[in-house]
């Protein structure tokens, strides 16, 4: 008898503990959440909604947990957008991600380097890790990779780009498609740049402005 109270209370307490397990594991998967993201939360499937992902001008400190994924919304109403645009450097940031996002993002504010994106991102400016798909920023564009649809007030920069870039500027070190803008920049380019000045290191493709330059010559109109 007593052995059988023993067992029974064994296995009630394994219960116990099994399910505590379970509730934890349950509850780093969300519905909803706000941001910036708790540590625990490692993936959103369906809505973030807050100051946005960066925990570090978010009033949450600088370090960072898990890697973390949202798959559906994300609503960024961060107040101070325009005061993080003009003190932001994304040269002084980590390289890392530490966020990705899956889907639609529409924000007051904008990203910044530890974040990556695969969808369509509306916001301010976008200092993103790597983005794929369409980015449409008001003023200011700064990324290490890209590749999509791009489209920027004043400028993009990209370490990599691969699609169309259209902004006032556009800077990248290797382009793989099309720069539309202002003055267009890139170092090693396989493609079209279209714009007043056009300057590439060396190009594949074709140079079409008031002053185009690259390694061979620099012709006005029309260069390759």
């Amino acid at each position: 008898m007593k052995t059988r109270l023993i067992v029974i209370i064994g296995l009630l307490i394994n219960c116990l503990v099994f399910g505590q397990d379970s509730i934890l594991v349950n509850q780093k998967t969300r519905l909803i959440a706000l941001t910036p993201l708790k540590d625990e939360i490692t993936t959103v499937n369906g809505l973030t909604l807050g100051l946005g992902l960066d925990p570090k001008f978010n009033f949450k400190g600088t370090g960072h947990g898990n890697f973390q994924k949202v798959n559906g919304i994300n609503l960024d109403v961060n107040p101070l957008g325009l005061l993080i645009w003009m003190f932001y450097d994304p040269s002084k940031s980590e390289k890392s991600e530490f966020i990705k996002v899956n889907g639609l993002t529409i924000s007051a504010a904008g990203y910044l380097r530890g974040v990556s994106h695969q969808g369509l991102n509306i916001s301010m400016y976008n200092y993103g890790h790597t983005m794929n798909g369409v980015m449409v920023s008001a003023l200011y564009t700064d990324i290490e990779k890209g590749k999509g649809i791009f489209i920027s007030g004043l400028l993009i920069s990209a370490i990599e780009m691969k699609g169309l870039s259209i902004s006032a500027a556009n800077d990248t070190e290797m382009l793989k498609g099309i720069q539309i803008g202002i003055y267009n920049k890139a170092i090693k380019a396989n493609g079209l740049q279209i714009g007043l000045i056009n300057k590439s290191n060396k190009i594949r493709g074709l140079q079409l402005g008031l002053w185009n330059k690259n390694d061979k010559r620099s012709l006005p109109l029309i260069n390759f």
